[in-house]
């Protein structure tokens, strides 16, 4: 379920309840996992492969969704996923935004630092390997940096290319999706040759200046201070692009006016969301 969806009357959650519920769509997550996947130093990808193992997976994109798929379960993770920085807000601030540590900032350092403990159990350290995966995905994503008393945009509803839709949901999917002609099934499924297809392009053109000023050095003992600078740039891509350049009146042809705009930010975010999570798991795994 999404942020707070639960809170919403149940005709509501029966219209938003699809992609919604997952932070950039579990196409979104497959492609920033298999980006990583393709940036993993050889002790990483064999340490990758043998927590995977325990499950019968082999690859990240396999698992990358996975935290959104048990918060039915475990409604306590819900508030993992993202930080209610208030729109108006200039940056993040942990005593007004992630006062108990229950938010996406605090989680995240937590879980790369059981991830890389090697006293841990490896069923722990699998999970916080999939919680690392996800995480590292959905803090890239600006709607999980901010609020506008909508629940992170859930209520801000609209019509995106002919399609109902709200602006939490566009972009989690509608905007990759539309680039791309992707297509979710039921049950949250897709298809992940395409998605791989798509990372092996998107990695192809990430050239070695934004590699190096995406993998700053000791990722994991910078990873608390890495979060909070990650979740200030998506909070600053959410007022700036996001709201910012969200029309007032969705006159005809608007959609094509934000896609154009939108696009470039998802495009950068997912990108750089790969190239990061593979720095943290390189450290973490080291």
């Amino acid at each position: 379920m999404p942020r707070k969806l639960r809170l919403l009357p149940i005709l509501a959650i029966l219209v938003l309840i699809s992609p919604v519920a997952l932070a950039w769509g579990p196409e979104g997550h497959a492609i920033i996992a298999e980006i990583a996947q393709r940036h993993l130093d050889p002790a990483a990808a064999q340490e990758v492969h043998q927590l995977l193992a325990l499950e019968g997976k082999t690859r990240l994109d396999q698992v990358s969704s996975w935290p959104d798929q048990i918060r039915k379960d475990h409604p306590e993770t819900g508030p993992w996923h993202y930080v209610d920085t208030p729109l108006r807000a200039p940056r993040y601030n942990v005593r007004r935004d992630c006062p108990q540590g229950n938010c996406i900032v605090r989680k995240l350092p937590h879980f790369a630092h059981v991830l890389a403990n090697r006293k841990a159990s490896p069923q722990a350290r699998l999970e916080a390997l999939k919680w690392v995966v996800h995480l590292v995905g959905d803090i890239h994503q600006p709607m999980h940096n901010v609020d506008h008393d909508d629940k992170g945009g859930n209520t801000v509803k609209l019509v995106y290319f002919g399609h109902p839709t709200n602006l939490h949901r566009m972009w989690d999917t509608n905007i990759l999706e539309h680039h791309y002609g992707l297509h979710m099934g039921p049950h949250y499924s897709f298809d992940r040759d395409a998605t791989r297809a798509i990372a092996a392009r998107m990695n192809a053109s990430i050239g070695a200046a934004r590699l190096a000023r995406w993998t700053p050095p000791m990722a994991l003992q910078n990873i608390a201070p890495e979060a909070v600078r990650w979740s200030n740039h998506s909070h600053a891509l959410a007022r700036k692009v996001a709201y910012g350049d969200l029309p007032d009146r969705r006159r005809e042809g608007w959609s094509v006016v934000y896609q154009a705009k939108a696009w470039p930010v998802v495009r950068n975010q997912i990108e750089a969301a790969g190239v990061r999570l593979a720095d943290v798991l390189n450290a973490a795994l080291r």
